[in-house]
């Protein structure tokens, strides 16, 4: 059934459709999973990876036996094994759920063929300068070679910080600051002033082809800023002359942007972007350390099946990303969703003690209503996958927000 907060916005066919659908992809997400867990256990029993590596060695000794020209054979013997691994997915997709779910068949048969070549040649495209560089790397760097990675990784997110608006922006559109004397502006500069937060660091975005509407704060002292994207706005902010016909009546009013904005500006009082950064680094450290410890230990490699004294660096970037840090990543992945909705929730918070309870409601089942997702998600499935709280736990919340509030007058 239908939601009752939602019950006015999407109509129950609607609600049907979308629900086959999260039914046909959760169910291939199984599959997937239990596919991946059995092979992956007999990769290791029968000592896949020593095979492959010996595999790559045996057609490259005529020549060579370096290993930085044996891992890149390597790669490429096991991106074609993984396109052969995903057949067993694809198979159960295409000839089961499909005709349980009667869901539409995008492509014929062949096309999945002639896509699974042209991705392994894609892959080494992308992997063969990768291979040789990680190889490389490691022989020159030495042991403490995955802090140096850490270091460049550091560095490297530093730059984006300040360069990303002008090196991704412009893929997605043209930026330029929200224009004075326009009643957006106006309505936008109320909360900006009850925050302090400038208003030339309020931006908005001419998309090109986007669809999704959002906005979202970004950066720290002078770089920071406030970005709307123009899908974010009622017919686009545009002449309805100028729009597609589905684009008519799709977005947000200002008092409803305004709230958003106030929802962003939550982010920036929180000092949510700091947080988030200094998060990052502290957990790409420990990712390092531990994969530096787990890299260095010769168990590890005898436990997958090679001989005492053979270390593959290639092989153990896999062995160690793919199983050793497993618990790991596993666990830090779900403190950090669930550090991501709880800034959320701060932000949201924040919107209603600025007085935009309402508006912000009435934002977020807007937005719903122009995309129509499928609304419900099992509690323990969002704390492990979603980076946002639902629109039905939001709306719960800021309920939960307006009864304390009355209580505490």
């Amino acid at each position: 059934m239908v939601p009752d907060p939602l019950r006015d916005i999407i109509p129950p066919e609607i609600f049907h459709r979308a629900r086959v659908y999260e039914l046909h992809k959760m169910e291939l997400f199984i599959w997937k999973n239990i596919i991946d867990l059995i092979v992956s256990l007999l990769e290791l029993y029968f000592g896949f990876y020593p095979f492959v590596w010996g595999l790559a060695a045996s057609t490259l000794a005529p020549l060579t036996g370096r290993e930085l020209w044996i891992s890149l054979i390597f790669v490429f013997y096991l991106t074609i094994y993984i396109s052969l691994r995903c057949l067993p997915v694809l198979i159960y997709d295409k000839c089961i759920l499909e005709l349980r779910y009667g869901t539409q068949r995008r492509f014929p048969c062949y096309m999945y063929l002639l896509i699974g070549v042209v991705c392994i040649i894609l892959a080494q495209i992308i992997l063969a300068p990768l291979t040789l560089l990680i190889v490389f790397s490691v022989q020159i760097m030495g042991f403490f070679f995955f802090l140096y990675f850490w270091l460049m990784w550091a560095g490297f997110t530093l730059f984006l910080v300040f360069f990303l608006p002008y090196l991704c922006v412009p893929c997605i559109g043209v930026q330029r600051r929200l224009p004075p004397g326009s009643p957006l502006y106006a309505d936008v500069q109320v909360v900006c002033d009850q925050t302090g937060f400038p208003m030339n660091r309020v931006f908005i975005i001419r998309t090109k082809s986007m669809q999704y509407s959002n906005a979202y704060f970004y950066g720290s002292c002078c770089l920071k800023r406030i970005v709307i994207f123009d899908t974010l706005l009622l017919n686009k902010g545009q002449p309805v002359t100028q729009l597609q016909p589905y684009e008519i009546g799709r977005g947000l009013t200002n008092p409803q942007v305004v709230a958003v904005v106030a929802h962003e500006l939550g982010h920036w009082k929180s000092g949510h972007f700091y947080k988030a950064t200094f998060i990052m680094k502290l957990h790409f450290l420990l990712t390092m350390v531990l994969f530096g410890l787990f890299f260095h230990c010769p168990y590890l490699y005898e436990a997958v099946g090679f001989a005492p004294g053979v270390w593959p660096i290639i092989v153990g970037f896999l062995i160690v990303l793919r199983f050793a840090l497993t618990p790991y990543l596993t666990l830090a992945n779900f403190l950090m969703l669930w550090n991501l909705r709880r800034f959320e929730y701060a932000a949201d918070r924040f919107a209603h003690r600025l007085g935009y309870s309402l508006l912000l409601r009435s934002a977020l089942m807007k937005i719903y209503a122009d995309h129509m997702s499928f609304p419900v998600y099992d509690t323990c499935y969002a704390r492990w996958h979603h980076t946002h709280p639902t629109i039905l736990q939001r709306l719960a919340y800021q309920q939960k927000l307006d009864e304390e509030a009355y209580f505490r007058a």
